[in-house]
C-alpha cells in the first residue's frame, strides 16, 4: 500500500508512540484519587503539558489544555471568547473545524468577518488589516491550508492583531510536526493542534496551547461545557483556572501520551531532517503530476509551503473515479472538498473539488515513483 493521505491521519507511527499509549492505558485516572495508579497518570498528563509547552514555545504548561480533537479545542475558544454581539475574523481558506463554529456564532448575534487567505502575503495582510478596523474580538486562522500548499504569514498577522488589541488563534493542524513552530516568536495568543497528523500520535487527542493573555481571557469567560474536574466537587461550576476549567471528564490519556511520544520522536529526528525529507517528496510528486496530460494542480499561485499537500484536478474523469482506480492499485488518496468549501471557492475548484496528495516523513521517494506510475495508468 502507498498511503498518501497523511493530511487526514498519519497511519505511520514510530514504535515509541505505540509503547507510550500502551503504558498509559495501564494507568489510573489522573486527578481522581491519591493512589499510585492515579498519581502516575497525573504525572504523565502533566509531563505532556510540559512537553508541548516547551516544544511550541509557550513556557506555560498550565495553559496547555487537552480535548478529544483539535475541532473541540477550536469550538471551545471561539465560543468562549466571542460572545453574542461580538465579532470573529477568519480567513476564506478555513476548514469546517473553524468555519462552522464561526458561522454558528452568527445565529446568536455575533458577526463573522472574512479576510483573504489565498494569494501573496501582501494581499493577505492588506485584507486582514482592513477587517481589523472593525475591532474583532478574535482573529482565528490556519497556518497551512489542508487542500493545497498555501501558507499564511502568521507572524505578521499576529503582529497586526496585537496592535489592534485582537486576540489570535492559529490552527496548526496541517503544520504541527512538519516545521518548527514558536508561539512566542509568532506572538500568537493560542495554538490548536491534533495528535494524529504530523505529530504522529493516536486519534483521540487535541491540544490548545495558550499565552498568558488567552489564558486570562478563557478563565474570565463563561464555560461551554461542565463536568467532573477531580477537584472542588461541591462547587456548582468549573474551577476558575486553566487547565481544569476547560477539561471536563476523564481525559483520553493513552492518546495524550502518544502525542507526547510523537513530539519527543520529532525532537529526536530534528526539523532540519524532517523539512529536507518533506520538501523532496511533494517536489517530485508535483513534477510528475504536471507531466501527465489531462491533469493540473490547483492552488499553486499563492504563498506555497514546501511541505503542503497537492490538489489534483482531472479534466477527463471525476476525482472519485480516479481515486477508485488508484485504490485498486494500492494507492490511497482523498478526493472531494476536504471539509473546506470556502477554500475550494477561493482557489477556483468550488465546482469540482480535487484529489489531494498529502505526505508523511515516513513516505519514500520509491513510493512517489509508484504513485506516479499508477496515476499515469489511471489517466
Amino acid at each position: 500500500m502507498i498511503y498518501l493521505d497523511s493530511g487526514a491521519t498519519s497511519i505511520y507511527k514510530p514504535r515509541e508512540v505505540w509503547a507510550a499509549a500502551k503504558e498509559a492505558a495501564a494507568l489510573g485516572n489522573p486527578g481522581r484519587g491519591g493512589h499510585r495508579a492515579s498519581v502516575a497518570a497525573a504525572k504523565e498528563l502533566y509531563a505532556a503539558r510540559e512537553t508541548l509547552a516547551r516544544h511550541f514555545g509557550s513556557g506555560l504548561p498550565e495553559g496547555v489544555c487537552f480535548f478529544y480533537n483539535a475541532t473541540t479545542a477550536l469550538n471551545v475558544v471561539v465560543k468562549s471568547v466571542v460572545r453574542p454581539g461580538g465579532k470573529i475574523l477568519v480567513s476564506d481558506m478555513e476548514h469546517n473545524a473553524l468555519r462552522r463554529p464561526a458561522l454558528s456564532l452568527t445565529k446568536k448575534g455575533a458577526r463573522m468577518l472574512t479576510f483573504r487567505g489565498y494569494g501573496k502575503n501582501e494581499e493577505i495582510l492588506s485584507s486582514f488589516e482592513k477587517q481589523l478596523a472593525q475591532k474583532p474580538d478574535l482573529a482565528a486562522f490556519l497556518h497551512h491550508s489542508n487542500i493545497c500548499p498555501q501558507t499564511l504569514p502568521v507572524k505578521e498577522l499576529c503582529a497586526l492583531a496585537k496592535k489592534a488589541g485582537t486576540l489570535t488563534l492559529v490552527d496548526c493542524a496541517q503544520s504541527a510536526g512538519h516545521e518548527k513552530i514558536d508561539m512566542e516568536d509568532w506572538g500568537a495568543d493560542a495554538l490548536v493542534l491534533p495528535s494524529h497528523k504530523g505529530l504522529m500520535g493516536l486519534q483521540g487527542a487535541g491540544a490548545l496551547i495558550c499565552s498568558e493573555r488567552m489564558k486570562t481571557a478563557l478563565e474570565r469567560a463563561d464555560t461551554i461545557f461542565e463536568g467532573g474536574s477531580g477537584i472542588r466537587s461541591f462547587e456548582g461550576g468549573m474551577p476558575e483556572f486553566l487547565p481544569e476549567r476547560l477539561e471536563w471528564g476523564t481525559p483520553a490519556l493513552p492518546a495524550i501520551a502518544s502525542l507526547r511520544a510523537g513530539v519527543s520522536y520529532i525532537e529526536k529526528l530534528g526539523y532540519e531532517r524532517i523539512g529536507h525529507k518533506l520538501a523532496r517528496l511533494p517536489d517530485k510528486a508535483r513534477k510528475g503530476i504536471e507531466g501527465v496530460p489531462g491533469l493540473s494542480l490547483a492552488g499553486m499561485e499563492g504563498e506555497v509551503s514546501r511541505f503542503g499537500p497537492l490538489l489534483i484536478v482531472c479534466r477527463h474523469q471525476s476525482g472519485a473515479e480516479l481515486c477508485r482506480k488508484l485504490d485498486e492499485r494500492g494507492v490511497c488518496l482523498r478526493e472531494g472538498f476536504h471539509c473546506a468549501p470556502g477554500a475550494h471557492i477561493s482557489i477556483g475548484t468550488g465546482d469540482v473539488g480535487g484529489v489531494r496528495v498529502s505526505f508523511s516523513v515516513f513516505n519514500t521517494m520509491k513510493e512517489i515513483d509508484g504513485f506516479l506510475r499508477a496515476l499515469k495508468e489511471c489517466v
